[in-house]
């Protein structure tokens, strides 16, 4: 089992290191280390860890905008020259809470399903709203409260305010033979969590249409947290739809979306520590975030006790 980690940090370069070292024995890890930060304070902290591949092509990452989407597919693109039966999302600020082993058999037992799990946007739902909205110049690395980002809320809201709204689908005119077409064909809008695991498949498929699929690619420039919808989109709207977790109903929380992470989203991202030992066990997910050098050290020394 060949297993691609890809990895996206900003701080915390110890935190890091362990996470690494707890990762299944001869996996490759793609690291991305957003451009605002050092890396060489990472390249010399890992300097000794094994499979480690720091990514050349780096981001200036603004959360929730179109160039989270960027570094994904760049971590992707790196992770498939390596062959691997499965690459796997997840950030700096994880750690595993299941054993190395535990993880490659979990792997090994899939047949080449996808944990990727994803529910189509409708209309009606309330929670599309933020999925409505255009969202223009959003990747630019403006402070929230500055000049630069009143602005664009400013812009976002009188738009909303017009009742122009984004349709929860796009059509695309493209061409065969040389590139992936979808000549009048619909993709539905699917969203989930931007922690996943899929297939070598799936991943050039969702690559295919970041390089080729223009009209897909200016669809979601202007929308809301499109690292969490455009894979999804994708491999929803592909022939490995089957392969994937389609969720039926409504949007409820953005946890009910996230199989393989435990995650406290309420009211913001908890950073844990060994108080929520027992239900992140209890969660029985591969995963947990967020951790922290200082904070998380007595949680992690329980994972690596178990």
């Amino acid at each position: 089992m060949k297993i691609a980690f890809l990895i996206s940090a900003h701080t915390d370069a110890k935190q890091l290191h362990r996470l690494v070292d707890a990762l299944p024995d001869g996996s490759q890890k793609y690291i991305h280390i957003d451009a605002k930060s050092n890396i060489q304070q990472f390249e010399q902290e890992l300097a000794t860890a094994q499979g480690v591949h720091f990514l050349k092509h780096r981001v200036n990452v603004v959360w929730g905008s179109f160039n989270e989407v960027e570094y994904q597919m760049e971590l992707i693109r790196e992770a498939l020259t390596c062959t691997p039966d499965y690459l796997i999302t997840i950030s700096g600020m994880d750690y595993p809470v299941w054993s190395k082993q535990r993880i490659t058999d979990y792997l090994s037992s899939l047949n080449h399903r996808n944990i990727l799990m994803g529910i189509r946007m409708m209309p009606d739902d309330r929670a599309t709203r933020l999925y409505q909205e255009f969202r223009f110049m959003n990747t630019r690395p403006w402070k929230n409260g500055g000049a630069g980002s009143k602005l664009r809320v400013a812009i976002r809201k009188i738009i909303a305010a017009m009742g122009i709204k984004k349709p929860l689908y796009v059509v695309c005119d493209i061409k065969k033979p040389l590139y992936v077409v979808c000549d009048g064909k619909r993709y539905d809008m699917y969203k989930g969590a931007a922690w996943w695991a899929i297939t070598p498949e799936v991943a050039t498929e969702v690559l295919k249409q970041w390089d080729n699929n223009k009209e897909l690619k200016r669809y979601f420039s202007t929308s809301f947290c499109p690292a969490e919808t455009f894979v999804q989109t994708v491999a929803f709207n592909s022939e490995y739809k089957d392969k994937c977790m389609l969720v039926e109903g409504k949007y409820t929380t953005l946890a009910a979306l996230t199989p393989m992470t435990f995650i406290d989203y309420n009211p913001t991202i908890k950073l844990l520590d060994e108080t929520d030992y027992d239900r992140i066990v209890e969660s029985d997910k591969m995963f947990c975030r967020k951790i922290v050098s200082g904070t998380s050290d007595k949680l992690v020394e329980m994972f690596n006790e178990r």
